[in-house]
């Protein structure tokens, strides 16, 4: 470690005074080529004795490209450029992710930790174990020289746009307050955490439950936040190789979907310049420097949440409490040890005092004891998590942003594996790829089953955790470590086709293709596809009736807003509807479902009876004729005609009338009155639905009233449509949440009439684009 990393580094360790409160006219679209004829771009800011030294430009709808001479550089103008947008949401990250929440709101307040609501003190506890200082400086010393220096100078950017902006300046949310002094370690720990989301799903909300004195103590109830949102996180992507296209190239289409409230999962564009090093651009999430979905020259590639991979696995121990505690390996006791954590906590009288939190440690970490759940017993556990100490993710998305191919976009993915995602890739030849990014770890199908605690009910489901009374099963080499799979095992899967994923497994990634080769943590190719992956499927087979597909339909997978619950069911719901003729209620509903086009376009009548119908269906006992099959994936299932589903599916048509009724809706009011966002201009209209009825354009609104869903909780949020011609890429983009989480900020909210019109935008690239962006401002930061 460098004297100067080493410094930042310790800073970040140290407990901070000065912390944030929690925070809670377009260029018409026109399509073309980056650039026209190649031009050469200026001259880097000259080299100094400045530690950090960058240019950032703004150009319309505030996308920043960020242009240095070195990755110190390069970060320090990327974390001015995030701090402006953002400086309260990453205030707030970083005060979270250092564990301090406790000290300035108190224990019980809440805290975000995945996608969960807890309380600070679970937050702290799990964040001051998981992301300890002992793992951060590990993560640290994995990184390269120019991961490093991407960290520093995002920190001291960051800091940066604080020293610069007056605290009456600041936006409202964070107005008045002091806030973090951002270190190199904060970006490492933002990184980190990406991969430590699926842990804390498990056990984050049962921290402070987990104590020493608790060894004793009777299982623990369900916490309350333990619970993942209604409005499931969600992504699509696909890659057409040059087979589908006709071109040579490929098209790459990013769709990824994530939180629209105030949430790290925020997307942010941006720019980032090194002549001849790297150009790329993209949307990161909230505290890491580089583009998690992005595009070069020569390479397009998304993120996906994995919904479908097992990350860590939970070792149940059988935990003896007493004046040693102990538990029992291979037949021989261990004794437990304790380790304690120092939480300064703000007390009711508004002190603040510091209390300690004995926690028990195994051989295999810290313990959580977990209430009962489907395959898992209330009992304590360990975790083993491929993912321990891993910051690798910034060398990986170096590494990718520098690939000309896909061959060396696979190299950069196997060599770092940094990011726990789906990663779907296109590149210029007309290459397409599907790659597992995330470490994995190293046991076969056979021994999962053999170490289960509770045996699972088929072949198909991960155990909900092992037996750690055997060694074999704690799936660790013998230094202790995570013991992970080799390359060979996880999924790249190349092709001139189609690649397509909507959070399912690599199962049907390859369109025109059934794998099943891969361990059972990657997901079962036996469970059934998401509706989302269905309706790909579907408009990929409508794409491909003329041959070859081409940017418009590529583009239309999105934005096309198709549902397929309703494509494959409303036939057969209006059939069942001739059954209740003498009902007047039902009769309406049938008739507005009758003329409703199947959509959720802004315009679309009946989308939202059908939208409220769909969970009441769910509900009908029997309501296909048929089971599903793994042996034909996508053929559709038909809707039972037994007289009790007819009659259910009556019962749930009136049920859903009759709940719209009270709001004093009918459900054939126009879509985008009812999907809207507010804004000072008045509701936004906005077109998709939900993603679990197979609508692709997933957005998911808050509870329904007599004015509609009220706002945006989740859906898409970044999309990208790449291709490439004559030799240069040719890029149509959209942030459709906006840049900004300020809601004072001009870019707030102004791509989200871009994004009710279906209406990408081409990028300024090239230095020429750049320089004649009619909205374009300039800052020269050094220091």
């Amino acid at each position: 470690m460098t004297p100067r990393a080493s410094g930042l580094l310790r800073a970040g360790f140290c407990a901070l005074a000065c912390v944030v409160a929690g925070c809670g006219g377009d260029n018409g679209g026109g399509g073309g080529f980056f650039g026209g004829p190649v031009v050469t771009p200026p001259p880097t800011p000259p080299a100094s004795d400045d530690t950090y030294s960058a240019e950032v430009r703004w150009t319309q709808y505030g996308l920043p490209h960020i242009q240095a001479s070195n990755y110190a550089g390069l970060g320090y103008g990327h974390g001015y450029a995030v701090a402006r947008d953002h400086l309260c949401l990453l205030a707030d990250r970083v005060l979270t992710l250092r564990g301090e929440r406790s000290e300035r709101f108190g224990p019980d307040g809440l805290a975000t930790v995945a996608f969960l609501q807890i309380p600070n003190l679970d937050s702290d506890l799990f964040y001051r174990v998981q992301l300890s200082d002992e793992e951060v400086d590990t993560a640290w010393q994995g990184l390269s020289t120019d991961a490093r220096q991407l960290a520093e100078g995002y920190a001291a950017g960051f800091n940066r746009w604080v020293r610069d902006t007056a605290p009456e300046a600041r936006p409202a949310a964070c107005k008045g307050l002091a806030l973090p002094q951002m270190t190199a370690s904060d970006v490492v720990r933002a990184t980190m955490q990406v991969g430590s989301l699926w842990k804390a799903l498990s056990v984050a909300a049962y921290a402070s439950a987990s104590t020493w004195d608790q060894l004793g103590a009777p299982p623990v109830a369900k916490a309350k936040g333990d619970r993942p949102p209604t409005q499931r996180m969600a992504s699509n992507a696909w890659a057409y190789g040059a087979e589908a296209t006709g071109t040579n190239t490929s098209i790459m289409v990013a769709n990824p979907h994530t939180l629209w409230q105030d949430h790290w999962l925020l997307m942010h564009q941006m720019h980032l310049t090194i002549p001849g090093e790297i150009d790329v651009m993209g949307a990161d999430f909230l505290g890491l420097p580089l583009p998690l979905s992005g595009f070069t020259r020569h390479l397009a590639w998304s993120i996906e949440a994995p919904s479908t991979v097992t990350y860590p696995l939970l070792v149940a121990l059988d935990v003896k409490p007493g004046a040693k505690p102990s538990y029992t390996v291979d037949g021989a006791p261990r004794e437990l040890t304790m380790k304690t954590v120092a939480l300064r906590v703000k007390q009711p009288d508004g002190s603040v005092r510091t209390q300690s939190h004995s926690l028990p440690y195994s051989h295999l970490g810290p313990l959580y004891r977990l209430p009962a759940e489907a395959g898992r017993p209330a009992d304590w556990h360990a975790v083993t998590d491929p993912n321990v100490a891993n910051a690798r993710a910034l060398d990986q998305i170096l590494a990718v942003a520098k690939a000309r191919d896909i061959g060396a976009f696979e190299q950069a993915v196997a060599r770092n594996r940094g990011i726990t995602a789906h990663l779907i890739a296109g590149d210029s030849q007309g290459q397409a790829m599907y790659i597992e990014s995330g470490p994995l770890l190293d046991i076969g199908d056979a021994a999962l089953r053999d170490c289960a605690v509770v045996p699972p009910p088929d072949d198909a489901t991960v155990p909900g955790a092992l037996d750690g009374r055997r060694s074999a099963c704690a799936v660790r080499d013998a230094d202790g470590r995570p013991r992970l799979a080799p390359a060979s095992r996880l999924p790249a899967l190349a092709t001139r086709g189609i690649v397509q994923n909507a959070n399912d497994s690599y199962s049907l990634s390859l369109v025109g293709r059934q794998l099943d080769s891969y361990s059972l943590l990657l997901g079962s190719a036996k469970a059934p596809p998401g509706a989302r992956t269905l309706m790909s499927q579907r408009q990929i087979e409508d794409s491909l009736a003329d041959g070859r597909i081409d940017v418009a339909e590529a583009t239309d997978m999105v934005f096309g807003n198709r549902n397929y619950l309703a494509e494959t069911t409303l036939d057969a719901v209006l059939a069942a509807c001739s059954s209740a003729k003498g009902d007047a209620t039902v009769q309406r509903a049938c008739g507005i479902l009758a003329a409703w086009d199947r959509r959720h376009n802004v315009d679309s009548r009946g989308a939202l009876l059908f939208v409220e119908l769909g969970p009441r269906l769910d509900n009908v006992p029997g309501l296909y004729a048929q089971p599903y099959d793994p042996a034909h994936p996508f053929r559709v299932r038909p809707v039972s005609s037994a007289a009790g589903v007819t009659a259910g599916i009556v019962a749930a048509i009136r049920d859903t009338a009759d709940a719209l009724a009270a709001l004093g809706l009918r459900g054939d009011e126009k879509w985008g009155d009812m999907l809207a966002r507010p804004t000072p201009r008045g509701r936004v209209p906005l077109h998709g639905g939900p993603g679990g009825q197979g609508v692709l354009n997933a957005l998911e609104g808050a509870p329904l009233t007599k004015d509609g869903y009220g706002d945006i909780i989740a859906g898409t949020s970044y999309v990208h449509v790449v291709t490439w011609a004559q030799g240069k890429p040719v890029a149509r983009v959209m942030v459709a949440g906006g840049q900004s989480s300020d809601p004072a900020s001009p870019h707030h909210d102004d791509q989200l009439e871009l994004f009710s019109r279906k209406q990408l935008v081409t990028p300024p690239f090239t230095e020429e684009e750049i320089a004649a962006d009619p909205k374009l401002e300039r800052r020269t930061l050094r220091e």
